[in-house]
């Protein structure tokens, strides 16, 4: 066959198959809030047309990635008090920014996010309703602590993130501020989430006294 010319052609193979799965776990990789279609198909050797096949958009990933963590998530256990639960909704929160980069941002800017962790929701409120606390308290609860520690991260991330020069957040703030620290007294503790542990202490103390309703 070499006087055809087919010996000096490419060989004809199987397309190198893929899933669902490959594409969401490449997309989360690269990060939910900044990966591209080019990105998930170098990742799994495929053309970004290839793609489409599975996901028509690239929302439709983004939605796909949200459903993947939200799965991840950890119920409260059957009994467990209010106070309990809302630390576990805090803990869950917090882990799932640290664990899947460009999901704290995903969240704020892409509108439906929310909707993807309705069943979750649902199942946190349910155990609320056992201490006498309705559908509509427990989900300003919830909603008021998983901003707190949704915008915190965000900035926590900040403070980490190093420049072209290798210079962090943290340290960027403290050359800005020099020696006036009468405002603020740059820590550590930026970078990693004791603030919102006292946030929280705060929150569920607020709450003893009066649960506000939406």
């Amino acid at each position: 066959m070499s006087g055809s010319g087919w010996a000096a052609g490419k060989k004809v193979g199987r397309k190198p198959a893929f899933t669902d799965n490959d594409v969401v776990q490449a997309a989360i990789n690269e990060g939910i809030d900044r990966f591209t279609l080019a990105a998930i198909g170098d990742r799994i050797g495929v053309a970004t047309t290839a793609i489409y096949r599975l996901f028509p958009s690239r929302d439709d990933i983004v939605i796909a990635c949200l459903d993947a963590v939200a799965a991840t998530i950890r119920r409260p256990a059957p009994g467990s008090d209010w106070r309990t639960t809302l630390r576990l909704w805090s803990d869950e929160c917090w882990r799932i920014c640290e664990e899947y980069p460009g999901l704290d941002r995903t969240v704020y800017s892409f509108a439906p996010a929310f909707t993807r962790i309705a069943d979750v929701l649902g199942d946190y409120a349910e155990n609320m309703a056992a201490a006498g606390i309705t559908h509509g308290q427990a989900m300003f609860a919830l909603d008021f602590i998983g901003d707190t520690v949704f915008a915190c991260h965000l900035s926590v991330v900040a403070m980490r993130t190093t420049d072209r020069n290798g210079a962090t957040g943290l340290e960027r703030v403290r050359e800005a501020l020099g020696d006036n620290t009468t405002g603020f007294q740059p820590r550590e503790s930026w970078t990693d989430r004791g603030v919102i542990d006292i946030k929280l202490d705060f929150i569920i103390t607020g709450l003893d006294r009066h649960w506000p309703e939406i």
